[in-house]
């Protein structure tokens, strides 16, 4: 979606009060068209060493799990 500069001012303008200013961002983000994200249902494998294969059952995704957890990453 591509927004001229220049409407974006005169709509400001007609809208607001004359003695604000407001500037006018148009970051690169808007320009890419953004995928949405998946809200992950993971099926792991069952255990079988220190790490498991998991994927998501909605989009495909593949990505590894520990198996166990360390003290460290408990917090003690």
């Amino acid at each position: 979606m591509v927004i001229e500069k220049d409407f974006v001012e005169e709509v400001a303008q007609a809208v607001l009060p004359s003695p604000v200013a407001l500037p006018v961002v148009f970051p690169e983000a808007f320009d890419q068209e953004t995928k949405p994200t998946c809200q992950h249902h993971w099926v792991i494998e069952t255990a079988n060493g220190p790490i498991s294969w998991g994927e998501c059952q909605v989009c495909h995704e593949v990505k590894e799990f520990q198996n166990s957890i360390s003290d460290a990453d408990i917090g003690y």
